[in-house]
């Protein structure tokens, strides 16, 4: 047993699982006979979740770890060399890609069957922040084996003592290239073929096919979600195209409503000019007549004062013939 792969496969899996394999791993070394295995492998700290969610991001999306890393490393140097503009330009960019990154460990983890809090969210933020930081804490988020997480408060180094686990090296990118036999592997195995310890093997076996299983079943749920998924966007988008169709007739519909309403705008249009010419010519017909009636009320007028004029002429006239 090497302890470099029981690294790997403790700090690569859910916290939940962790206590449980390590015993494992530890009653496997102890029954081969390496008891400073065993003892060393018991001793091996469970991470907490941020430091947990770390150490994923660095085993599944390495490259972006390190980029995002080197993009530190950047800062550090515009920071000695006092280069303004660059170090601001680098600190938008260290922004977005730790945004990246916190969205990038919610997903991984999820899919793990953990779900990140807020606060969790912050904490790894704050780890990759140090990391960005400070070489010696790079190096040990390159390990993916952080137990637990890591602060910067900008002035000092990163305190990274006790931060990773057993002997852990930085982890290559793209990808850890396959581990070579450890020494005193012969002896091990040698130790390792007694029937006698037999169980603890056949109990990890059974732990990591437990593993196994769960993880193809997270991933046939998955596929069954995507699928699930998939089917609703075409519901959604057949749904869709029948309410365009729809849409289409109506539209079609409100376009003769309107072409209609139009012409009779027109027909209404043409009446009420039809109407007002007539108004027009019977207002005018009225003027004319009121003037009529005016004229004739004054010749009426005049008439009545000559009369009355006659009238006492007349009588006059009487009033001087003899009796």
């Amino acid at each position: 047993m090497d302890l470099a792969d029981v690294l790997d496969d403790l700090y690569g899996s859910p916290p939940a699982e962790f206590t449980a394999t390590r015993d494992a791993y530890a009653r496997q070394a102890k029954a081969e006979g390496d008891r400073d295995l065993a003892a060393r492998i018991a001793g091996l700290k469970k991470p907490p979740v941020p430091a947990w969610a770390v150490n994923l991001l660095v085993r599944e999306r390495g490259e972006d770890v390190e980029q995002l890393l080197q993009l530190g490393a950047s800062m550090r140097e515009a920071t000695a060399s006092l280069a303004g503009p660059e170090l601001r330009e680098l600190s938008v960019q260290q922004h977005k890609v730790l945004d990246a990154m916190r969205v990038q460990a919610g997903r991984l983890t999820q899919e793990a069957g953990v779900r990140l809090s807020l606060d969790v969210g912050e904490k790894v933020v704050a780890t990759l922040r140090a990391a960005m930081s400070d070489p010696a804490a790079a190096d040990a988020v390159r390990t993916a084996t952080l137990v637990r997480t890591l602060e910067s408060t900008g002035f000092d180094d990163v305190d990274v003592e006790g931060a990773t686990a057993g002997d852990a090296a930085p982890r290559s990118v793209p990808a850890t290239a396959p581990r070579s036999p450890a020494k005193g592997a012969t002896k091990t195995a040698t130790k390792k073929a007694t029937a006698g310890k037999a169980a603890p093997r056949d109990e990890l076996r059974a732990r990591r096919e437990e593993k196994a299983a769960r993880e193809a079943e997270r991933e046939r749920a998955e596929v069954e979600r995507r699928e699930r998924e998939l089917a609703e966007l075409r519901a959604a988008v057949e749904e869709a195209g029948d309410a365009l169709d729809d849409a289409r007739d109506e539209a079609s519909a409100a376009d003769a409503d309107l072409a209609s309403a139009q012409r009779r705008q027109e027909d209404l249009d043409r009446r009420r000019e039809d109407l007002q010419a007539r108004l027009d010519a019977v207002t005018e017909q009225l003027q004319s007549a009121r003037d009529s009636v005016r004229t004739a009320e004054r010749t009426a007028h005049t008439a009545r004062e000559r009369v009355g004029h006659a009238e006492r002429e007349l009588a006059d006239l009487r009033d001087r013939l003899p009796d």
